[in-house]
């Protein structure tokens, strides 16, 4: 069955090898780069369909991606995922066993401590199978439910609001830990990410954030080791640092 793919790109290094992926192991009808106005002219002839995208609001981009979706189900990608074979296979199994299976989703893993530290949120938080992560770098989706709920087009936690919409609308969202593919994403990119975060109104605050850094340096190296430990404490240092710059934006 042949399926539509969206990915947002700014034109990352990763892309070519994202599509090379996609290409590789998923039965693709379109695929639809939505690609802001800076890389549009280089990264146009890798997609079926290009479509120019000029803000930096994720959910906007993937909303407009959608626009161009005509198979029942598409694949939302991002453009530092790997996705493979079995998870292809996986989605389209999973989307087809049950009519109220809207969306489904492997783990997209980083690489670095981050990886290790999220794979371990996630079975703490939900278990294998459970609620403890989401994420649109992976998944696949029905492509009527998600037009009728409407994608949230908001720069930040558009994945988990989609989510929050889909399961009040009584459908089922289904996260699969054993589903891997390899997210491109080292600890550095993870720190910049949490910059770009703070700033553009993620959930982030400041005073949990400065509290939990002499935590992470005393009674957290019970459980965890002092480099992942470090690197939780800037983790929180890039988080502030991006809510203060959103913040000082707002001001002025």
């Amino acid at each position: 069955m042949k399926v539509d793919v969206v990915i947002p790109t700014k034109g990352e290094w990763t892309l070519p090898y994202c599509i090379r992926a996609v290409r590789e192991n998923v039965d693709v009808n379109n695929l639809i780069l939505v690609a802001a106005g800076k890389c549009y002219s280089t990264v146009k002839n890798f997609a079926d369909i290009c479509v120019l995208f000029d803000e930096k609001n994720v959910g906007k981009a993937r909303a407009l991606g959608l626009n161009y979706v005509e198979t029942p189900m598409y694949a939302s990608i991002d453009s530092d995922v790997l996705v493979t074979r079995e998870w292809f296979d996986w989605c389209v199994k999973t989307i087809r066993s049950d009519d109220q299976v809207a969306a489904c989703q492997g783990y997209a893993k980083h690489l670095g401590e981050y990886g290790e530290l999220q794979l371990r949120y996630i079975i703490d938080k939900g278990g294998k199978y459970g609620k403890g992560f989401c994420c649109l770098g992976n998944t696949m989706l029905k492509t009527d439910v998600v037009r009728k709920i409407g994608m949230p087009e908001i720069p930040v936690e558009e994945d988990w609001q989609l989510r929050l919409k889909v399961e009040e609308a009584g459908f089922k969202w289904i996260s699969n830990i054993n589903i891997t593919c390899l997210h491109f994403k080292t600890d550095v990119d993870v720190w910049k990410h949490a910059v770009w975060w703070g700033k553009m109104g993620g959930d982030v605050s400041m005073k949990r954030c400065l509290a939990r850094m002499p935590y992470y340096l005393t009674f957290g190296l019970r459980q965890r080791s002092l480099k992942q430990n470090l690197f939780l404490v800037g983790l929180q240092l890039h988080l502030v640092y991006g809510k203060a710059l959103g913040e000082l934006n707002a001001n002025h």
